[in-house]
């Protein structure tokens, strides 16, 4: 079950060439093990055949670290796919070993443990995140966004260079993310906490308000409240901090959550499917997922304000501040 199960049936974005280096990555991966268990082998058996460890091919496998085209041509060149799989890889590994936006222009202010989150919401078809503190970063005004990232910087930053490239980078992650052609359908679970709590002055947190509430009422945003008097799942979620649940239609990725803490996140994938009797059980981590994204769910069911009444929240909270 995911948080709308309609999205299970679009497909996913356009592939190849149109795949972010973070999706092409990924894909690759997941070609290389379909490969390997196709030819009846195991991870260290394909180890042993390439010369190379088998967290090597533990972590090519799963997309972790940099992708090293020998290493991927000796298992492309030891597996032999046929002609149209083997330019396929190829096409990949090309795809994957380039930058990604942010590499380019914002490598200092992006920290490490959103890389593969910020490689792949543009390929997400359906979002669904849970803040806990403040107002989504792809829903924030850059004035909200400035307030929100002095607290970070030192007082001799605030009005240098350090500060604008922080905001570009906001920026230029709402365009590639909600400024797409066919931007994802998109469900924006905040506590309620964020339309008291104070990031900066009236005028800031007005247009912040005014922002929302004009984005509430678009056809792909929803946007909801999870209610101070919220049932357990929302406590849960309070202990948890912040979420989301991207999924990338039929045909894609596979769909993720992604949890977020002090300065550290977890990505946890959708298994392929529920294993039958006989096989082997889930992995902790892939329970991980599932545990997650029923929380997600409970919150929806359980905790949150229906998008009506977080509608009329928010002309409250823009009264408030006016």
């Amino acid at each position: 079950m995911t948080p709308d199960s309609n999205n299970v049936f679009r497909l996913a974005r356009a592939s190849g060439s149109e795949w972010t280096p973070t999706a092409a990555q990924i894909m690759l991966g997941r070609e290389m093990k379909q490969l390997r268990e196709q030819a009846g082998l195991t991870q260290s058996g394909l180890a042993r055949s390439v010369h190379v460890s088998a967290s090597t091919v533990n972590r090519l496998e799963h997309a972790e670290g940099a992708t090293v085209k020998r290493t991927v041509q000796a298992v492309i060149d030891f597996l032999k796919p046929d002609v149209s799989m083997h330019d396929t890889l190829l096409m990949m590994l090309a795809r994957a070993q380039e930058p990604e936006w942010f590499q380019k222009r914002f490598s200092d202010c992006t920290p490490e443990y959103l890389h593969r989150l910020l490689g792949l919401e543009s390929m997400a078809i359906h979002l669904t995140t849970y803040d806990v503190r403040l107002v989504s970063g792809l829903l924030q005004t850059q004035d909200y966004s400035s307030c929100v990232i002095r607290t970070g910087l030192h007082r001799s930053e605030w009005e240098g260079e350090a500060l604008d490239r922080r905001l570009s980078q906001r920026q230029e992650r709402q365009d590639r993310v909600l400024g797409q052609i066919d931007p994802p359908s998109g469900i924006f679970l905040m506590d309620e906490s964020v339309l008291l709590r104070r990031v900066g002055p009236d005028d800031v947190m007005r247009a912040q308000m005014v922002k929302l509430r004009r984005l509430a009422d678009l056809p792909y945003v929803t946007i909801r409240f999870v209610l101070l008097d919220g049932m357990i799942a929302g406590n849960a979620a309070a202990m948890a901090g912040s979420m989301a649940q991207l999924q990338f239609g039929r045909g894609g990725l596979p769909d993720l959550v992604y949890t977020e803490g002090y300065e550290t996140a977890e990505y946890y994938y959708r298994p392929p499917r529920r294993p039958r009797a006989g096989e082997k059980p889930l992995t902790p981590r892939q329970n991980d997922y599932e545990r997650h994204l029923q929380l997600l769910l409970r919150i929806q069911g359980e905790a949150c304000a229906s998008p009506s009444q977080s509608r009329r929240m928010l002309d409250a909270a823009i009264k408030r501040y006016s």
